[in-house]
């Protein structure tokens, strides 16, 4: 693959939406934005394609932001042009995550023995059982901040099962021991998922339901609290790398810059997905894999 020798329109994204900038402006970022590519460097392409695992995004059937993780052998994410992607891997079981045709997508992979990072966002042009293709949009890099390492899995086993999650006690475990988690969000021209990530702790699910994140310095993007302040909805994601094993919950978000460099978000269902060659996962409810409600 090699990437185009496009003028300085082309290597610039579309214009910041309003959401980014207010965001920017709250946390008393610089005015200069970084510049997000309109298609992926052979550098990025190498990487996707190293990678046994990515964390994606899309919407769901109501038009809320849903996150969730493909698995599949070193090579199946493929960059074959500078403005297409192609993920050869099935998702899981009664996953709700839209793949019609025109449905925005994203992707995040992460590198984490070298502590490395990279998304793309754009549109579904092309899936089935087992594939999908991607119109890339956006591609860029983010810092190694934040990024605690995990042996991932090879990514050879079956993709596995959404299941509901009624039991909010396990969930509140579950989150307190991560130090990672992806949130998927929307903006106005479609969605973006994002690595968080911190000591064991640094998010907790508090009696009241709601779960305070602190937003630690980075690039200066702001992609996803800009589109926070867009549209509130957005899902969490949180992963168990040794047990192959994933919590997923969506709700909605609070942006306040006020007092404290923090975010709030109240979940209001939860899911689990049990991945890898495993077949005792739960069997899910008839209303599929959506998710539980939540109540604190």
């Amino acid at each position: 693959m090699t990437a185009p020798s496009p003028d300085r329109r082309d290597l610039e994204r579309r214009p910041w939406h309003e959401g980014e900038v207010a965001a920017r402006r709250m946390a008393g970022a610089p005015e200069t934005a970084p510049v997000i590519r309109t298609f992926l460097t052979q550098q990025q392409a190498d990487f996707f394609a190293r990678l046994p695992m990515v964390f994606v995004a899309g919407l769901d059937a109501t038009g809320a932001p849903i996150a969730s993780l493909l698995r599949g052998a070193p090579g199946f994410i493929a960059c074959p042009e500078p403005r297409r992607m192609t993920i050869a891997a099935p998702f899981p079981a009664r996953e709700p995550l839209s793949r019609e045709s025109g449905a925005p997508f994203g992707a995040i992979g992460v590198d984490f023995a070298a502590r490395r990072r990279n998304r793309v966002n754009g549109r579904i042009v092309q899936s089935n059982a087992e594939a999908l293709s991607l119109a890339v949009d956006e591609a860029f890099g983010n810092c190694p901040k934040y990024i605690s390492p995990h042996e991932l899995p090879d990514g050879g086993d079956a993709p596995g099962a959404w299941t509901d999650a009624p039991d909010l006690g396990a969930v509140r475990k579950f989150v307190e021991a991560a130090d990672v988690f992806f949130l998927a969000t929307r903006g106005p021209d479609g969605v973006d998922i994002s690595h968080r990530g911190g000591p064991p702790g640094f998010v907790a699910l508090r009696q009241d339901g709601r779960l305070p994140v602190p937003d630690f310095p980075g690039n200066n993007y702001f992609n996803s609290l800009g589109n926070l302040l867009h549209d509130p909805r957005a899902a969490l994601l949180f992963v168990d790398f040794p047990k192959s094993r994933a919590l997923r919950l969506q709700g909605a978000a609070q942006v306040d810059f006020a007092t404290a460099r923090m975010w709030t978000f109240t979940p209001d269902s939860a899911a689990w997905l049990e991945t890898g060659a495993r077949s005792s996962a739960p069997r899910a409810p008839a209303s599929g894999g959506t998710g539980s409600r939540l109540n604190p």
